[in-house]
């Protein structure tokens, strides 16, 4: 913003002549005497030099204003679907806001983005350009059979790609002995419908840099079944095709009961009541119908669900072989075919519901987010609310995506499928967390149903991070206007292109409290609480997530997971024989017309990879106790016999160490802990281990006990995990295996396997999460639920880390007195976004 502080300097100069002037002028006059026309003359000319100081002030500002956008933010503007061979470049360029000219006296915001270019960097997510090149290679070699837009099953596509993370050994060589830099590699997800055996084959493809490149097998043929994979929309669009005569049968029943409603025009089929197989090997998909609430096909209503549904019989490349079958309508079945669901209807052997004329007129209403305008607006609601920006500009620094911001250090990293990941966290140059990254989450609904009971889902598997489609930012919503935008991209598989998301903000936000604080008689002391966010909203589904990473002037790091979006209803049958009560059953309330919320969880799941100091911790654990007092002073001197009389109680609080020999997953603890990772090698000034805290925050527990998603989605089971790194085991889940939960291959439990963990390389796996009873204030918008953890220094430092920073500090007798550095007074440097234009 130089080129703004030279105009406000060139104005104020020009101003400072107006006032040498006029004082010089009345000096001469009171000594000469000058005349009343003199003293006009030099009036006039101090209003024409005053100008002319005004108008050469504004013309220098606008010259240097368009003479330079190295300052502004990068990547603000809607270009989702600008595409170069399939995919954007948004993240090679700087594409700035449509900011408005500036004024005088608007704060100074410099681009914190100092390099843009992704692939210079080992942890940033793949680029639109990377990914083209790993396809253009992969046809080449006939791994794939097309680029283009895929149109059967018996063809070879890609599913999905995603940066496929450096050897850690190698990494740790780079970055910490000036080791060779590791090279880019990608890993590639193929569904390969064109081999005589169809199967998915996950590939490691690079190097990326240019050179000579291969495409490594990370799978081997037949390990990952082809009815064990992923929804994709061929898939759908085969199984809607095959539904569709038997909808054109039921049209009578569909119209009469559902106010009208014909396919395709007013339904759509729901095909994800998942799992489609238990054993990987089968395949046989739940489907319902559901009405489109919103006035776009693509947007999806799980709210208005309907009480018709069936099966489709679904394994395979061979669409021809596929058959529909098991169908009810109002939990009332099985039909095998659906010409005897309406000959049953016909008969009036079954039950009916019958909407009332018009509902489907009011879907829009009830399901859109929209203000509602038959209220008044609460006071002063029409009046902007409070806004945050930087005084003296970001206080933060972006190289590709590495930041740097008030000691602290990291990468930051992320795939469609898992989500969001920071690699190389450092505090005052010492790493404290190698990976710290989002891997999965699940659900798992109940609901009196057919097509719904028992839903499982496992996010990873339809794509945390952009599975479906690109998901953007709301600006002014997701992230202040002052944060900085950075994009990840995403490999559609129904076009075979890549596109580019404005998916992940950072900014400096102000937590408008004390950091830490106190007030004495003579004196009295804080640090306000600032502090650094990476923030990652997702769309999955109906439902939407944020991750974010909050970063603290005294060490701690805070994980956070935010749900909100559309809950995922179940029909409300008034008449059902299960349930007299006319507002709730044993799953859910009544939420609307014809809505229940059904009950389910939250769980979701990290890795936690702390390397405090070195990459060699021990996992220990600090039980918080209660007994006798000899009880506890036998802990720290088994010798002792009596406990001493200036006891006053004989019952105390007293904390018990342990440091766990071997990997372990801890379940809802009997007994409160301290969960620490520790390097016994590195100690503080007072000869404590240095480490850190690792606290969750509120979280829900696991019911379900012999649930066969325990081996799957095992992680569900533990709030905390341990186990020894290894190289093979990056996840805490496979994404097939919740569709092969009888044969699970890739998950937290086969991990823990009794390896030794004291002083060696170890992960942390967190699971948190919440339980989900849907009520009324869930409709027709989940307001924002959270969970989450922290990592806590414990003992790491020698005293309280944030005192190299300014602080407030004042005593009664005025012998210090501190505070924050000053600022000149300045406006909010404005800039305009609309992802629709």
């Amino acid at each position: 913003m130089s080129q703004n502080r030279a105009y406000i300097v060139d104005n104020e100069n020009a101003v400072a002549d107006v006032k040498l002037t006029t004082s010089v002028s009345e000096s001469r006059r009171e000594r000469k005497g000058t005349s009343c026309k003199q003293i006009c003359c030099m009036q006039l000319f101090v209003v024409v030099v005053f100008a002319l100081g005004i108008v050469g002030g504004i013309l220098i500002g606008i010259y240097a204003y368009h003479g330079d956008s190295k300052n502004n933010n990068i990547d603000v503007n809607c270009q989702t679907n600008s595409q170069e061979q399939g995919g954007s470049k948004l993240q090679t360029t700087k594409s700035p806001a449509k900011e408005l000219p500036k004024e005088p006296g608007v704060c100074p915001n410099p681009n914190p983005v100092q390099d843009t270019r992704y692939e210079n960097y080992v942890y940033a997510p793949l680029t639109s350009t990377e990914m083209n090149k790993v396809a253009k290679y992969l046809l080449q070699q006939s791994i794939i059979s097309t680029l283009e837009d895929p149109t059967s099953l018996t063809q070879s596509f890609i599913l999905y790609q995603a940066l496929q993370p450096p050897n850690k050994a190698e990494a740790l060589e780079y970055l910490d002995k000036g080791g060779d830099k590791p090279k880019r590699y990608a890993k590639v997800t193929v569904q390969r419908g064109h081999v005589p055996s169809p199967d998915v084959m996950e590939y490691k493809v690079g190097p990326l840099d240019g050179t000579t490149m291969t495409a490594v097998n990370m799978t081997f043929p037949g390990y990952i079944h082809f009815n064990s994979r992923p929804y994709e929309w061929l898939e759908v669009a085969a199984m809607t095709d095959l539904l569709r005569p038997d909808l054109d049968i039921l049209a009578p029943l569909i119209s009469e009961s559902f106010d009208g409603a014909r396919f395709p025009d007013d339904i759509y089929f729901n095909f994800f009541n998942g799992p489609p197989s238990t054993n990987g090997k089968e395949r046989d998909t739940r489907w319902n119908i559901a009405f489109k609430g919103f006035r776009h096909e693509e947007d999806v209503d799980l709210i208005h669900i309907l009480p018709l549904s069936g099966r489709v019989h679904n394994p395979g490349t061979d669409t021809s072989k596929w058959y529909t079958y098991d169908f009810h309508y109002l939990n009332q079945g099985p039909f095998n075919t659906s010409q005897e669901l309406m000959a049953a209807y016909n008969s009036n052997t079954l039950r009916k519901v019958k909407l009332e004329p018009g509902f489907r007129n009011t879907l829009w209403d009830r399901i859109f987010p929209k203000r509602d305008s038959s209220l008044p607006l609460r006071d002063r609601a029409d009046s902007q609310g409070t806004r945050a920006y930087y005084p003296t500009g970001p206080r933060y620094t972006i190289e590709g995506t590495h930041v740097k911001w008030m000691d602290w250090s990291f990468d930051i990293s992320g795939s469609q499928m898992r989500g969001p990941a920071l690699f190389n966290i450092n505090f005052k140059n010492e790493r404290i967390i190698y990976e710290l990254a989002v891997n999965d989450i699940a659900l798992n609904y109940a609901m009196d149903s057919h097509a719904q009971n028992n839903i499982i889902y496992a996010d990873a598997t339809y794509g945390i991070m952009g599975g479906d489609y690109p998901t953007t930012i709301m600006s002014g919503v997701d992230c202040p206007e002052h944060a900085t935008v950075l994009n990840t991209t995403f490999w559609w598989h129904p076009t075979q292109s890549a596109y580019d998301m404005r998916s992940i903000c950072i900014f400096e936000a102000d937590g408008q409290d004390a950091l830490w604080r106190h007030v004495g008689i003579s004196f009295e002391a804080g640090l306000r609480n600032r502090h650094l966010i990476v923030r990652a909203p997702v769309v999955v589904g109906n439902y939407d997530y944020t991750f974010e990473f909050h970063f603290f002037l005294d060490g701690k790091v805070y994980t956070h997971a935010k749900a909100s979006g559309y809950i995922q209803s179940s029909f409300w049958d008034e008449f059902n024989p299960n349930s007299p009560d006319k507002t709730r059953d044993a799953f859910g309330y009544r939420l609307s017309d014809y809505g229940t919320g059904p009950v389910h969880d939250h769980m979701f799941g990290f890795k936690v990879d702390m390397d405090i100091i070195d990459k060699n911790n021990t996992f220990q654990i600090v039980k918080w106790k209660a007994g006798p007092v000899l009880e506890a002073l036998k802990t720290q001197n088994p010798n002792i016999t009596k406990a001493p009389e200036y006891f006053i109680y004989n019952e105390t609080r007293y904390i018990e160490w342990e440091n766990v020999q071997k990997e372990i997953g801890i379940q809802d603890p009997s007994e409160q802990q301290f969960w620490l990772v520790v390097n016994e090698r590195e100690k503080n000034k007072w000869g404590v281990e240095r480490g850190y805290q690792i606290a969750p925050l509120a979280t829900g527990d696991q019911a379900l006990k012999t649930h066969p998603l325990l081996q799957a989605l095992s992680f569900t089971k533990y709030h905390c995990a341990v186990t020894k790194r290894k190289e093979e085991e990056q996840t805490l889940t496979s994404i097939y295996d919740v569709n092969r939960m009888e044969h699970a291959q890739e998950y937290l439990d086969k991990h823990i396997n009794g390896e030794s963990i004291v002083d060696d390389d170890i992960v942390n796996w967190v699971t948190v999460g919440f339980l989900h009873v849907p009520t009324t204030e869930d409709m027709p918008m989940t307001v924002k639920v959270e969970t989450g953890f922290m990592l806590r220094p414990f003992n790491f430092f020698d005293r309280t880390s944030s005192f190299d920073m300014p602080e407030h500090a004042e005593t009664r007798d005025g012998i210090l007195r501190e505070s924050e550095p000053s600022f000149e007074q300045c406006s909010e440097p404005k800039t305009e976004y609309c992802r629709f234009c």
